[in-house]
């Protein structure tokens, strides 16, 4: 970690925010000092530093380094119970238990932050990651891992890692598929104060359970909530735990349930098709019973329960994000009592997360990193926001408001395509009829021996023109902030 002797303004600063020295520690950490007496660096990590570092444990102890992970294989075969034990040893060492978390979760006051608390089935937590990443600073998403000293010994990945394997395997993928956006600075996976605090975890729970018991409109928003995890997901369940979890012997009464030789289909046929399924498939370890994956533990997480988002996103100074409608239900009937940033950017965020506007799912980390890359994150930010404040419709939280921005947003872009094919067609009459024009009506000059000083005037003219076009080419993006999303492939 530490391969200087000698930490300079303009080295990269030791805690692995990505940040030259002179814009991170120097005035609040004495880096030189810590190397020199060899002192406990991990205290001073920052966020990104701790992320970095755990994808280095992950990379060493599944040896990634050495495999083709292309080979699904040869990866879940990795996830053995010692590898889980020592992901979450990792996961103890660069969280230990007296972290002080409200100094290492505080951001910028001028950072514009997102905290993810929705679901985080990785389909959708990309869709939140992608959507708000074109106008926040950072998305922050809680850890998917279990903090090993919060759970009782008998759940302990560290003490009984067996249990674990199936969700470890998920929730590396989860961390593989980010870890892009992580080393771009765009994502940031923290851990809430409710990981240090087992009472204030406990408390919250039960005020949460209150809550929702005295609130009639949460009760109901509760509903729709479950509705909606349950169309999303039960369908892929069901299959992972009845037929991909199955163990053989079982196979034989779910072949004979799907009636399946009427179809010429063979028992052994089906045993195998099954298996392939389970090989093919990245998040699924194995069925029960075989290779030692008995009494798995399984996990559905939205990150956070709302006291505790509320409460970390008061020290990330962030607004919460989610795709949870009893969680936006929250957001909104607590808005009085939420941070100001909260306040200022929770209804927008919400608006861009319901949004049915296709061009924002497929937004790509290049096309993020290039709007921070050009320095146009502000204006992206400051135009959606003038979209929404004049589409939206009576209160903030109303959901048709999405529905308004989105069209919108798509009167903005037909615009800007408009005015980018008027430039085209200035072009197309400056390189030729207009030129062209200009030299035939110096004809009779040209006749008297001036022909060589008119051309060139024609052409320092021409070169006029066409560098002022090409000037409104470039500063095109500025004066249309839609044209972002003109080269972006919208999916039928």
């Amino acid at each position: 970690m530490f391969k200087r002797k000698k930490i300079g303004r303009n080295s990269q600063c030791p805690c692995l925010s990505g940040k030259k020295y002179k814009h991170c520690c120097k005035n609040s950490v004495d880096w030189n000092r810590i190397i020199q007496e060899k002192g406990d660096p991990i205290q001073h990590l920052s966020i990104r530093g701790r992320n970095q570092l755990f994808m280095e444990s992950l990379i060493d102890v599944l040896q990634l380094d050495s495999k083709d992970v292309r080979d699904i294989g040869s990866y879940k075969k990795a996830f053995t119970p010692d590898a889980v034990r020592k992901i979450h040893e990792a996961i103890d060492e660069l969280w230990p238990l007296g972290t002080d978390i409200s100094k290492v979760l505080a951001h910028k006051p001028e950072d514009v932050s997102g905290l993810y608390v929705g679901d985080y089935n990785i389909d959708y937590l990309h869709r939140g990651v992608i959507r708000h990443s074109i106008y926040a600073n950072k998305i922050l998403i809680v850890d998917p891992f279990i903090y090993p000293r919060s759970v009782r010994e008998e759940f302990n990945p560290i003490a009984n890692p067996d249990q674990h394997r199936s969700q470890t395997l998920k929730n590396v993928n989860i961390w593989l598929s980010l870890y892009p956006w992580i080393d771009a600075g765009i994502v940031e996976i923290i851990r809430t104060p409710a990981d240090f605090d087992p009472r204030l975890n406990w408390d919250s729970m039960k005020r949460q359970e209150k809550k929702f018991k005295l609130n009639e409109k949460l009760q109901k928003a509760a509903e729709i909530t479950v509705d909606d995890i349950t169309q999303r997901h039960s369908e892929n369940m069901a299959y992972e735990m009845l037929l991909l979890g199955a163990p053989d012997s079982q196979l034989e009464s779910i072949f004979s349930e799907l009636d399946l030789e009427k179809k010429e289909i063979t028992f052994d046929f089906f045993i195998k098709y099954v298996q392939q399924l389970r090989d093919d498939n990245p998040n699924f370890l194995g069925p029960v019973g075989q290779d030692g994956m008995d009494g798995q533990l399984h996990m559905m997480s939205s990150g956070a329960n709302y006291e505790i988002a509320q409460i970390t996103a008061g020290l990330t100074n962030s607004y919460l994000v989610t795709d949870l409608h009893s969680r936006w239900a929250e957001i909104e009937i607590a808005r009085e009592e939420a941070n100001v940033e909260s306040r200022v950017w929770s209804p927008f965020a919400k608006a861009i997360q319901n949004a049915p506007f296709k061009y924002l799912n497929n937004v790509g980390l290049q096309e993020a990193k290039q709007l921070r890359e050009e320095g146009r994150l502000d204006s992206m930010r400051s135009f959606l926001k003038r979209v929404w404040k004049g589409a939206r419709d009576g209160d903030d939280f109303d959901e048709q408001n999405a529905r308004l921005m989105s069209e919108e947003l798509l009167v903005e872009i037909e615009q800007a395509e408009r005015e980018w094919k008027q430039i085209d067609r200035d072009l197309i009459k400056l390189s030729g009829a207009e030129m062209a024009t200009g030299l035939l009506a110096s004809g009779p000059l040209i006749a008297s021996g001036h022909a060589l000083f008119l051309g060139a005037a024609a052409v320092i003219a021409g070169v006029s023109n066409l560098a002022h076009s090409t000037a409104k080419r470039r500063s095109f993006s500025d004066r249309f902030p839609a044209a972002f999303f003109m080269n972006i492939k919208v999916d039928d």
